[in-house]
């Protein structure tokens, strides 16, 4: 007979081992970009903006899936860290725009690096088979 209990333990939930496998990522993350004093968050932000160089923060947020308010603080530490500058849209005072300042634009070729590196170790850890499923999923799981 089952304890009454054992339906309760949080091992059984995807959504905490979703979160546990997140925080380990997340860990291993935050290790890896320390060299270059910034977090995974920061890394996301940096991406976005080298693809569009004077991005509307509106656009950023949402392309970032982050509220306003997250998206600039993550900015503030970075324009304070020199990586980043956020400037009026002339077209549109309402606006900002976010651009990427030198120090990023030198150190950018090598913080992605440093990324593909790490998704490369987490490669290796599964079968090609078995990441292309899980990959898909991953994609199922960001459409729902």
């Amino acid at each position: 007979m089952e304890s009454p209990d054992s339906g309760r333990n949080p091992s059984k939930y995807i959504c905490y081992k979703l979160s546990r496998v997140m925080r380990k990522v997340h860990r291993y993350y935050e290790s890896k970009f320390s060299q270059y004093g910034i977090t995974p968050s920061q890394f996301y932000v940096l991406t976005a903006v080298w693809e569009k160089d004077g991005v509307k923060f509106k656009d950023l947020a949402k392309s970032l899936d982050m509220d306003g308010s997250t998206l600039t603080s993550i900015l503030d530490r970075m324009e304070r860290l020199d990586l980043l500058e956020r400037r009026n849209d002339p077209e549109d005072r309402r606006s900002l725009l976010v651009f990427l300042k030198e120090k990023a634009k030198l150190e950018i070729a090598d913080i992605t690096d440093l990324a593909e590196t790490m998704d490369e170790e987490i490669k290796a850890r599964f079968s090609d088979s078995d990441f292309s499923a899980f990959e898909k999923v991953l994609d199922q799981l960001f459409q729902d």
